[in-house]
């Protein structure tokens, strides 16, 4: 089975939801004419970082109604990205798989949350695996792909694809970017890949791009790499610029099953003592 993807590397407009979606939107029908079926959104692409603000809280999930509609107007299953908003009285930052007709059928709170998001969101707790037309999709946000442990969960639940959303900037470790200023870049790319081998899934990673200014002087340069990449081919697709792009990728299913008979990656994975 094939699928094909749209990658969305997103400048996104600091705290004007209003230019974003409207931006979104075209991507999103952009993608359906050229017959993608799942377009994918980097981490707070609504708003950008919120910096803590929590006025910029999305209190009533109007944002996620709008995606809804979306995703209906134009045929096609939408990864909204991520979402800073109140869910039953708690603050969370929230993805979420909506299908072509509208349906939610994933949501997903941000486990590990990143320093500066910890003195206002709640952590999630529970991972979010579902099925869909391609078997089982998983949803992570950014810092999550740093954790192992998040990605044994999603695999004993069964999980083929998994999307990760992200807002990943310079800045992450800049105690050590005299060491390498290539640091954050390579160290996308190279969980990309282990994540994806080790999981044997599909992995998409949605990063935004650009630079963003605050009105305090300081700035988050994104470093975009923005990618999908599976067993066996390693790196699919990928975008080496923190420029503004979208990308439509087909994979192949298949090669699952292939990569799981030659490295026993899930089996290795899940076994309670190691092969």
């Amino acid at each position: 089975m094939k699928l094909k993807i749209a990658v969305v590397q997103f400048k996104i407009a600091h705290l004007d939801p209003e230019k974003n979606l409207k931006r979104i939107e075209n991507f999103v029908k952009k993608a359906a004419k050229k017959k993608a079926q799942i377009i994918a959104l980097p981490e707070d692409c609504t708003t950008g970082s919120i910096e803590g603000v929590t006025k910029w809280l999305d209190k009533t999930q109007k944002t996620k109604k709008l995606f809804q509609q979306m995703a209906k107007k134009y045929q096609i299953d939408i990864v909204t990205g991520s979402v800073m908003g109140k869910v039953k009285g708690q603050a969370f930052n929230t993805s979420y798989y909506i299908n072509a007709k509208g349906k939610v059928l994933g949501t997903y709170h941000k486990n590990h949350l990143y320093k500066s998001e910890r003195t206002f969101l709640n952590p999630g707790k529970e991972i979010s695996v579902f099925e869909t037309p391609w078997g089982k999709i998983g949803l992570i946000i950014c810092w999550d792909i740093m954790y192992p442990e998040i990605f044994k969960r999603l695999v004993k639940a069964g999980v083929k694809i998994i999307f990760c959303s992200s807002y990943w900037w310079e800045g992450v470790s800049e105690s050590t970017e005299k060491y390498n200023h290539q640091e954050q870049e390579e160290l996308i790319d190279a969980l990309c890949v282990t994540r994806a081998t080790e999981t044997d899934s599909v992995f998409v990673y949605t990063n935004a791009a650009g630079t963003t200014h605050y009105k305090n002087g300081g700035k988050d340069v994104l470093i975009g790499h923005s990618q999908i990449t599976m067993p066996i081919l390693e790196t699919v697709k990928k975008l080496n610029h923190n420029r503004e792009k979208m990308f439509i990728q087909e994979v192949d299913l298949s090669l699952l099953k292939k990569a799981e008979r030659v490295f026993e990656s899930r089996t290795n994975l899940l076994a309670k003592k190691p092969l």
